[in-house]
């Protein structure tokens, strides 16, 4: 499990190495946007709770609010358990130099994998109410 968290994070990090930019370093954006996936992923096991006998628990008045919040919490938990991980402990250091020694000039290809990890996540997200 942690080398697949840690393989999607560097796909992620070739993913935005893409793109040359000023002043913002690509791990941190990496950390931030996996957040966001590991986030997106957990809420929507909360939306299968729709399909279950507890659906309307989350209508009702005390209820609704712990819901909307608990969906911040969600993304506010991922994000320092990311930045904590990959970034406070420097880590980001380690996994990038593993991965450029394992999958010397294949950049293109795992920011490749990167791309489609984030378009499926949302995907993932958006088709259960498409399909409704």
């Amino acid at each position: 499990m942690k080398n697949t968290f840690e393989f999607l994070y560097y796909c992620l990090y070739r993913m935005f190495a893409l793109i040359k930019r000023v002043g913002e370093k690509d791990e941190n954006l990496a950390s931030s946007f996996f957040s966001i996936l590991l986030s997106t992923k957990t809420i929507l096991l909360l939306f299968l709770l729709r399909y279950t006998e507890v659906k309307n628990i989350f209508l009702l008045h005390p209820y609704d609010r712990i819901f909307k919040v608990s969906i911040v919490m969600i993304f506010v938990v991922w994000y320092f358990i990311c930045r904590y991980y990959f970034l406070r402990k420097e880590n980001y250091k380690r996994i990038v130099d593993f991965y450029e020694k394992k999958y010397s000039g294949k950049n293109r290809k795992l920011a490749l994998i990167g791309i489609i990890y984030s378009i499926c996540t949302f995907l993932l997200f958006i088709l259960p109410s498409l399909l409704q």
